[in-house]
């Protein structure tokens, strides 16, 4: 339920913007010694976001959209991260159907929304053909009843869009019309197929800008390649953050929020309250290869053995962007790769999925790597719900705030809910 998934609001005494209040003499917190702070100093944001992925634009967006103030730091560059290297596509809830989550459907439907209406010009609905064998609920009968409790669930779902941006419901198809959309897919006790639609992003990087800009037209203050040093926290509340990059010193705000990704885990320790629920990391990969597509669809595979992983094929021009791999590594680094032998083996995946389609070493463009968490430490389950972490709920600082997001399409509505969260603690503390 979506109240899971936000922190309950914290009382708050006194002050959180009253400048008078601010230590004028050196105090410490988790061993951090906070040394004077200048008048310059003092000139404060409302909230300092650290982490510029798609998690912390959004938080920045939303901060902004209720009239707070927001600094964003970023020790590389915007969006450099897994934000950069993620599969374009918003999903509007499609896959919840087999578990029956009607609270992440109608989520998901809803962002999706978001999305088209905020870059039309950017995000546009595209097919995708799951063909079906009769395996598990992967059969038309339960298809087709999923496809109508859907259209009930998600009938809201073009509310505002035009017509070019409007998602059609889905529906069964027949093994011939199946082969048609797909002339390579695998006969062999093919007994139709699915087809939905969903939103994909072909110029990720454009918008991001647009979410970036909008941000900023909103009061938000973007540094790039700087760090976040160590947290500045006086009588048990946070009051900044001591930065390193080309201007160092100090940031101020009464707010802090962690939404540095990979790097969440990490960076709630050097804060001196460690959360070790934050982002567990597994290697995650999607290639794009010199391969014409297959169809004008999306495709959505499973090779012939029975547990095989289910693949996604998208069409980029010319190319097929296919996705995703996994590979257990035990650490983050900067700049992640795949071994050579995880490539190896999601290309044999891809052979033996789509033959057809020619999956080679020599046809690998480009590879997009980044992390994902884990559902549980040491697991193989990718995690698909967020984390929230209000420190000063384990007896951390008033203030201090962490994000560990799953997904690129729930990114906004999680930033909302941080966001309110805080709005809220203002208005009790005034």
């Amino acid at each position: 339920m979506v109240g899971r998934l936000f922190i309950t609001v914290l009382l708050l005494r006194g002050s959180l913007f009253d400048k008078e209040s601010l230590p004028s003499t050196n105090a410490t917190y988790s061993g951090v010694t906070i040394k004077p702070m200048s008048q310059q100093a003092r000139e404060s944001a409302d909230v300092i976001i650290v982490g510029a992925g798609i998690y912390g634009v959004m938080l920045a967006l939303e901060a902004g959209n209720r009239g707070l103030r927001a600094c964003v730091l970023e020790r590389n560059r915007v969006g450099a991260a897994t934000t950069a290297n993620w599969f374009r596509i918003i999903h509007g809830g499609f896959r919840y159907l087999q578990s029956l989550d009607f609270v992440r459907i109608r989520q998901s439907s809803a962002e999706r929304r978001w999305f088209l209406n905020f870059a039309p010009d950017l995000v546009q609905p595209l097919p995708f053909l799951l063909p079906l064998y009769g395996e598990g609920l992967k059969r038309p009968m339960a298809l087709k009843a999923a496809f109508m409790l859907e259209r009930v669930l998600t009938a809201d779902r073009n509310r505002g869009l035009s017509a070019a941006a409007s998602i059609p419901p889905g529906q069964t198809l027949t093994a011939a019309q199946t082969c048609e959309l797909f002339a390579g897919v695998r006969r062999e006790g093919l007994l139709g197929g699915a087809i939905w639609h969903d939103a994909v992003v072909m110029q990720d990087q454009a918008l991001l800008s647009r979410l970036k800009q909008s941000a900023e037209a909103g009061g938000a203050v973007f540094e790039e390649f700087t760090g976040a040093d160590a947290l500045s926290v006086s009588q048990g509340r946070v009051d900044g953050v001591y930065v390193t990059g080309a201007n160092p010193g100090l940031r101020r705000a009464p707010f802090v929020i962690n939404a540095a990704g990979p790097w969440s885990r990490a960076l709630a320790n050097r804060f001196g309250d460690p959360a070790p629920e934050l982002f567990e990391p597994v290697l995650a990969f999607n290639l794009l290869l010199d391969c014409k597509p297959l169809a004008g669809t999306g495709l959505a595979l499973a090779g012939p053995k029975p547990g095989a992983p289910m693949l996604f094929l998208l069409p980029f021009g010319e190319q097929t962007l296919a996705g995703t791999w996994y590979e257990e590594s035990a650490e983050v680094g900067d700049q992640p790769r795949p071994s050579e032998a995880a490539i190896d083996q999601f290309l044999s995946a891809l052979d033996e999925t789509a033959p057809a389609l020619g999956a080679t070493r020599n046809a690998v463009v480009q590879i997009y790597p980044g992390w994902q968490p884990l559902a549980v430490p040491g697991g193989s389950k990718v995690s698909d719900r967020p984390i929230i972490v209000d420190h000063a709920e384990r007896g951390g600082p008033i203030g201090l705030f962490s994000v560990s997001g799953v997904k690129y399409t729930t990114a906004r509505l999680v930033a909302e809910g941080v966001v309110r969260t805080i709005t809220k603690q203002i208005q009790v503390a005034r």
